[in-house]
């Protein structure tokens, strides 16, 4: 035989080996544990902060927010993320607080509620003192409407930002150690490693490391991966989940949700019949799998979003994450 029959004989083996062992690996979780602890998140829409409607200016309806109330006790959601609206370029909001976040809050007492702050970054000026004058002050009128602490969620942050690192700390320093921060975050890159071009979509172990060491919780988008096969997308989830908790762990006082779509209006970014409630609670528990109990630092999942989850995703949330292997959908 040829030397160059061996090299094609050798690709091909190697080729065959390597869908064989494609069609065998199998990321999918192996049991039918439940991992939930009733701790999960919920991001909810503008409309739930002026108590009108974004699109139509309606109010909120009292059994709108009834429902509301009965959607967090039934899932087990212990944080809601309510949008409060983009920050401007000078840190200000433009709206404030309507009628029905009070009633909301005192029916769900057990629900810490968190004003979900943002901004496209090439929008604002993280390191502008002017923005940061004007945060601190939105933050404390935030404060005084109710909240309990703030969610960031700066898009597109690019990996090693010192200017989000900065106001992450000047918020600690003057709103204290009892004022609470969470931050939505992009995803961790491959075994926590971030480099060239890779840094504008994905965060490094120490940038990660540097963030959760001066807030209290953080939320991976665990979505908008644009995989385009099930498997992948489960070990994708899988991967964050074992890379955030193993960092969150070791940051004293932090805790990490994995945050899990029912999202289907970015087709650019993902595919709903990839990414979804059902496929992204299969990569959690995957990896929670290598626990006998969840890493202390684990509070749940995070679902996004509110207004755009149906009740058949619902019944996915609860068959694959709260009761895994139910034949029957609660």
């Amino acid at each position: 035989m040829t030397s160059r029959r061996v090299v094609l004989l050798t690709l091909l083996v190697v080729a065959v080996a390597g869908v064989v062992a494609l069609l065998i690996w199998d990321p999918h979780p192996t049991t039918d544990r439940s991992f939930d602890r009733g701790r999960n998140g919920l991001w909810l829409g503008h409309r739930w902060y002026t108590g009108r409607d974004v699109r139509t200016d309606e109010p909120v309806s009292a059994s709108d927010v009834l429902a509301l109330g009965q959607s967090f006790a039934r899932h087990g959601i212990r944080y809601a993320y309510v949008h409060v609206g983009p920050a401007r370029a000078d840190g200000g909001l433009d709206d404030r607080v309507g009628e029905i976040l009070a009633p909301l809050r005192a029916r769900a007492t057990d629900v810490v509620f968190l004003a979900w702050v943002g901004a496209r970054v090439e929008k604002v000026d993280l390191d502008d003192p002017g923005f940061r004058t004007g945060m601190m002050e939105s933050l404390r009128r935030l404060t005084d409407e109710g909240f309990a602490g703030v969610h960031f969620d700066f898009e597109p942050l690019r990996d090693g930002d010192t200017g989000y690192l900065g106001l992450l700390q000047q918020v600690r320093r003057e709103l204290g150690p009892d004022f609470f921060i969470s931050q939505a975050t992009p995803r961790a890159g491959p075994f926590g490693w971030s480099d060239g071009p890779l840094r504008r979509s994905f965060w490094s172990e120490d940038y990660y490391r540097a963030t959760m060491s001066t807030s209290d919780q953080t939320v991976v988008m665990a979505y908008d991966s644009q995989l385009t096969f099930t498997k992948a997308y489960v070990e994708f989830v899988r991967h964050q989940t074992n890379l955030l908790s193993n960092w969150a762990c070791q940051t004293t006082g932090h805790e990490i949700l994995i945050g899990v779509p029912s999202h289907e209006d970015v087709p650019s970014y993902s595919n709903p019949q990839i990414e979804n409630l059902r496929t992204a609670a299969l990569g959690v528990r995957a990896a929670l799998e290598a626990h006998s109990a969840p890493p202390a630092c684990f509070s749940g999942v995070s679902i996004y979003s509110y207004w755009v989850t149906d009740e058949a995703e619902w019944r996915d949330y609860r068959r694959y994450w709260m009761a895994p292997g139910e034949a029957a959908a609660n």
